[in-house]
C-alpha cells in the first residue's frame, strides 16, 4: 500500500470516527428527551 492509499483511508476512518461520535451525541440527547416525556 503506497503513501497516498494509506492517507486516503486514514481520513475515511477519521472521518467515520467522527460521525459516529456525532451520532453517538444525537441519540444521547434523543434518549434524554425521550426520558423526560411523560407517559401517556
Amino acid at each position: 500500500m503506497d503513501e497516498l492509499e494509506r492517507t486516503a483511508l486514514n481520513e475515511i476512518l477519521r472521518t467515520v470516527t467522527y460521525i459516529a461520535e456525532k451520532v453517538d451525541e444525537l441519540d444521547s440527547k434523543i434518549s434524554l428527551n425521550d426520558s423526560q416525556v411523560p407517559e401517556q
